[in-house]
């Protein structure tokens, strides 16, 4: 009798170690304003190099999504549920998704991915001095604007001017537009500026465009601008105008070329971030990195249907090439 009652709690020791294995060790959020390509690279990023550093979903990690859909208001209340569900961790894209979370707690560690500043956007005050529960992968893709330039004119030889729309309302548009302008100047390029407070003045201006040899539309990160990318791409494919964006998914939606941020990059180096985190790091202890992967991609049918002839060494140079 006492074997079979030693046997007994053996078994019943077992499974229970074994339940206790098999419970999540680590509970992460995420929350993103919608599920567009750059923050879909993002979260597949995130998730392979989690999976390399060893957490398997429903072995040792639960993973929550909440996913704001391109609805501005869902974020907060997103965001407010993550905290309730008392994670250890939320990981953002974007500006308004890790507003959102910052705003919803002060103790939740947030890891973010983002394109630009986040300093120019109001994130933080400094890349050292962070909220405490704060840090991430920024790209300060405004910072690539030269490179942006010089591969566009590298693409296009003959290129004299190019038209830059931007939201005059916004204070950080018309920084991007002024260093846009200044880097041009320093190519010897002219600039077309073209200050805009609305969709309608934005589109009506856009249509009054010449298709002029030597000119293209240059992009700089503007929400008024990218709101209306679709009017933008199929206007200037008619008006046979290039146009250069300043990330991969505006190629892939119709602009001739973009150059920025690898989101698949940066969002394994999120991972990194959050692991160092659950396993006991204070976010205050691990400063805001800096994208290091920016990636050239070109839309050959948007090249080809515009007239635009793309040498084989800038294909070359491509890191994607649509075709």
């Amino acid at each position: 009798m006492k074997i079979f009652i030693k046997f007994l709690a053996l078994i019943i020791l077992l499974r229970a170690s074994t339940l206790a294995a098999a419970e999540p060790q680590a509970h992460v959020g995420v929350l993103v304003p919608e599920l567009g390509r750059a923050q879909s690279q993002a979260l597949k990023g995130l998730g392979e190099e989690l999976k390399r550093l060893g957490y398997q979903e429903r072995k040792n990690l639960i993973t929550e999504i909440r996913n704001a859909k391109g609805d501005r208001g869902a974020l907060q209340p997103a965001a407010a549920d993550l905290v309730a569900r008392k994670v250890a961790a939320i990981f953002t894209t974007g500006t308004r998704a890790t507003l959102a979370a910052s705003g919803a707690t002060g103790e939740i560690p947030i890891v973010f991915v983002h394109p630009g500043d986040p300093m120019a956007i109001g994130i933080v005050k400094s890349t050292a001095e962070s909220p405490k529960n704060l840090t991430g992968v920024a790209a300060f893709a405004v910072q690539t604007t030269e490179k942006r330039l010089m591969l566009l004119k590298e693409i296009i030889p003959e290129l004299k001017q190019i038209h830059v729309f931007f939201d005059s309302n916004n204070s950080y548009s018309r920084n991007n537009f002024a260093l846009a302008e200044a880097a041009a100047k320093k190519l010897g390029l002219g600039v077309s500026e073209h200050g805009v407070k609305s969709t309608e003045e934005l589109k009506n201006t856009f249509t009054g465009l010449r298709g002029e040899a030597g000119a293209a539309i240059f992009h700089v990160a503007d929400d008024l601008v990218e709101s209306e990318s679709e009017f933008i791409f199929d206007t200037a494919r008619r008006k046979k105008l290039p146009t250069m964006f300043n990330e991969e998914s505006w190629a892939v939606s119709g602009a001739m070329a973009a150059y920025g941020p690898n989101y698949l990059d940066m969002g394994r180096r999120a991972a990194g971030l959050i692991d160092r985190i659950l396993k006991g790091q204070k976010p205050a202890s691990l400063p805001i990195e800096r994208a290091s992967k920016f990636d050239l991609t070109l839309n050959y049918r948007t090249a080809n249907f515009i007239g635009v002839r793309l040498s084989q060494d800038m294909l070359k140079k491509a890191d994607k090439v649509i075709r």
